[in-house]
């Protein structure tokens, strides 16, 4: 009698002991799930950002890109007897592009208070633009073209413990067909991390 007692409280104490295991195998499942689960969402909001940029830069390469040759297409249609009148009207078209430009920026930082509002973890310096501005719009140089800040830069998106940095390359942007990279990386998030990326 007494040894079935103690093989039903060695079963019982299996038991417990299987059921505590299950439930803390469940528990880690779950916590890998919701990690999971997060790195999808920063993927994501990457991806959308990434489509975002690539549109707003095609948009941005080639209206610069008209505004610079607008003036060279000018000074031929002056030289082409019957299109002088073309050549007065370029300087009316080449301020309908330098205004959507500016149209374009409104639309930029709606775009991003979108994805802010979606729970992208957007990095801050997103606000600045690529392009140089001042208070009318963007800035512009000599031939009226928006000056980018820099032709490379990396934009941050954290959501702990995750890490991803979106490296922009845009030296090639300014044609009818522009050329944007983008590199992708994922790192550990350490204070060593984000020191790096401090202004």
């Amino acid at each position: 009698m007494n040894e079935k007692g103690d093989s039903t409280l060695f079963c019982v104490l299996l038991l417990l002991a299987l059921s505590g295991l299950v439930i803390l195998c469940s528990l880690e499942l779950h916590k890998s799930y919701r990690l999971l689960e997060k790195r999808t969402e920063i993927l994501l909001c990457m991806k959308e950002t990434k489509g975002e940029f690539q549109r707003y830069f095609a948009f941005m390469g080639r209206t610069n890109w008209a505004i610079k040759n607008i003036r060279k297409a000018q000074l031929i249609a002056f030289l082409i007897p019957g299109l002088q009148a073309a050549a007065l009207n370029a300087d009316k078209i080449k301020k309908i592009i330098i205004h959507a430009q500016d149209l374009s920026l409104l639309a930029y930082f709606n775009k991003l208070n979108e994805l802010k509002n979606k729970g992208c973890p957007l990095d801050p310096r997103m606000l600045l633009t690529p392009f140089e501005l001042e208070v009318r719009g963007y800035k512009r140089d000599l031939q009226s073209a928006a000056i980018l800040r820099n032709e490379e830069w990396t934009y941050l998106f954290l959501h702990l413990p995750y890490g991803f940095s979106l490296t922009i390359e845009a030296s090639q942007y300014e044609s009818l067909g522009p050329k944007i990279d983008y590199l992708f990386k994922e790192s550990e998030v350490t204070s060593s991390f984000l020191s790096s990326f401090a202004y």
